[in-house]
This record gives structure tokens, sequence and C-alpha cells, in this order.
């Protein structure tokens, strides 16, 4: 049975614009919200990175009243309120820099003279060491060390200088951390010298561990400060 409905060709035309008109409202929509949903996901990429560097910033504050609060608390009222400001931007800035807990830094210095800036270093049989100041570093050790960096370290009266002293002694540790790899080892040739560790881990002699444990209990005391 043949159908008697037929459609005009000017009604077949009108049909077919409206459904091209349909079809480039529906693309032109879809555009729209593409954009708008790319648009979003940079807003949200760029909040995600305001927040984070928030959070960075938090934790750098933070970091730097524990620095301020853990050299009072060595130093027991042996530097003065610039000398802890200074030292306090020092270490800040070092910690920032190495990404290196900074109260492992305070805890050497805890170790090392107790927070005396004027700290000289004994052997055991009573004579100078000379090691000296907050990190008990040698001049020699420090001359080489201020060298890398254009610090000039000549005599141990500059030695006894609080911010020259952690500076070397700083970067003297970070140094030893970058060769061997590790906080342990490290902080082990800070104490008995590289020259000798090296000759212990090529002979496998093990390591004396008794510096380590004192300075990561120091690090462990001010973690437990209230800041």
């Amino acid at each position: 049975m043949k159908s008697n409905v037929r459609i005009s060709k000017l009604t077949f035309a009108i049909v077919l614009v409206l459904c091209f008109g349909a079809l480039v409202l529906f693309v032109s929509h879809w555009h729209a919200r593409q954009a708008e949903i790319q648009e979003l996901a940079v807003k949200e990429s760029i909040l995600r990175g305001e927040l984070e560097q928030l959070n960075a910033w938090g934790k750098w504050t933070i970091d730097y009243v524990k620095i301020s609060r853990a050299l009072d608390y060595l130093s027991k009222g042996r530097l003065s309120e610039e000398q802890r400001e200074m030292l306090t931007e020092q270490i800040w800035q070092i910690s920032r820099s190495y990404a290196t807990d900074p109260l492992l830094i305070l805890a050497v210095v805890a170790q090392e003279s107790r927070g005396n800036p004027n700290a000289r270093g004994r052997k055991q049989s009573g004579a100078f060491s000379g090691a000296l100041g907050l990190m008990q570093i040698k001049l020699e050790t420090a001359k080489k060390m201020g060298a890398h960096f254009g610090l000039s370290v000549e005599t141990e009266e500059d030695l006894l200088r609080p911010e020259i002293n952690v500076t070397v002694g700083t970067a003297y540790l970070i140094r030893l951390i970058s060769k061997y790899g590790n906080w342990k080892d490290a902080l082990i040739a800070y104490n008995l010298g590289h020259s000798a560790v090296d000759r212990m881990l090529q002979s496998g002699k093990p390591l004396p561990t008794k510096y380590y444990e004192h300075v990561i209990s120091k690090y462990q005391n001010l973690m437990s400060l209230e800041f």
C-alpha cells in the first residue's frame, strides 16, 4: 500500500535548515562549555598552586620561629638579639636552599658547643684542639669552605663570630651530606674527619655511631620544645 504523504521541497528545505541550525547551536554551546571547563581547570590549577605556596610559607614561618627559639634556648643569653636574628635568618635560608631540617643543624650546634659562641675545643689531654665557636670548626677547614663562596676567614677571631662560624660549619656539613648521601655518615665524618671515615668504609670497618646518636638525641630534645 502506497503512502499518500508527500513532503514538498520547501518543507524539506525548512526542516534541513532547522536541523542544521540546531546542529550549529549544539556545536556552539559545546565549544562554549569546553572553554568554560578549560577556564575552570586553569583557575583550579592557579588556586592549587596558591594553596601550596601558602602551605610552604606557613611551614617556612614555623621553621623561622623554631630556629629563633631553639637558638635562644641553646645560647642561654650568650647571643645578642642582633646575633640571634642574623643566625636565624642564615639557618632559615640554608634550610630552604638545601631542603634540610634546621633543627638538625642546631642539634650539631648543641652537641659541639652547647650553644656557646666562644667555645674552644679541647683534646683529651686538655690541649686546644683548634676547633672553635658554635659548630667547632677548625681554621683550616673554615678557610677552604669560605673560599668556595667568597667568605674571607683569616683568623681564629673570625671563627668566633657566630654568623661566620655557622655559615662555614653548615656549608661543610652540607658538603659531607652530599658526599655520603645520608646524615648518619655525614655526621660521623663531621666528628672524625672525612678521611678517617673513608678509610673505615673502604676497609669495611663499622663506623662508630656514638656521636651520631648524641646529635640525634639533641635533635629529639629540640623537637620536643614548645614553640
